[in-house]
């Protein structure tokens, strides 16, 4: 009786060569887009998280510090020009609306190229955004329905993730925007 060596036949070796050949690409390009996916997710959180800090941050000074709404042709400082405080001017629209707190004390917020800043008296601009992030088309704007009623801000930017410093991405994993709107009602007015 002849004993047979067990082997691979040549048949059966380009079988499994073709298989790994055919399932690799696929499982590569399965990694790849679940990679993709994971930038966007992670640069859309860190666009929400800024958005969410910003519109907290204005949100929580405004209505808890302001009791006079001021504007300014001239960025800084503000003039006693107060706006929203009676029924001839209902809405008033400006990139200059600065707010003054019960201590005379003036502030604001106002966008400096890609950024978002925080301006106050005697004190030196602040951004509010990581250097990844760029703000634009920053609205800021009162109105108020009769001369009782108090005055709302309404607050409206877009918020952009920027990989590089000229901000050309090109692919759509590396593009992630929001828009942000709300409003916000004075309480010490």
């Amino acid at each position: 009786m002849k004993q047979f060596k067990k082997s691979f036949t040549l048949i059966e070796t380009i079988v499994v060569v073709a298989v790994i050949g055919l399932t690799l690409p696929i499982i590569f390009s399965i990694f790849f887009v679940l990679l993709q996916q994971q930038t966007k997710v992670f640069r859309l959180n860190a666009v929400k998280k800024e958005g969410d800090y910003i519109v907290n941050l204005i949100d929580n000074t405004v209505r808890d510090r302001a009791v006079t709404i001021l504007s300014s042709t001239s960025p800084i400082p503000p003039t006693t020009n107060k706006v929203c405080f009676d029924d001839l001017n209902p809405f008033y629209s400006a990139s200059n609306l600065y707010f003054l707190d019960k201590d005379g004390i003036w502030f604001g917020y106002e966008q400096n190229s890609d950024t978002l800043a925080s301006a106050s008296a005697g004190q030196t601009s602040i951004n509010l955004t990581s250097p990844k992030i760029r703000v634009s088309s920053f609205s800021i704007s009162c109105s108020r329905t009769n001369v009782y009623s108090q005055p709302s801000i309404s607050l409206s930017f877009n918020i952009d993730y920027c990989a590089d410093v000229a901000c050309s991405q090109t692919r759509p994993e590396e593009i992630a925007s929001l828009h942000y709107q709300t409003r916000i009602k004075l309480r010490n007015y």
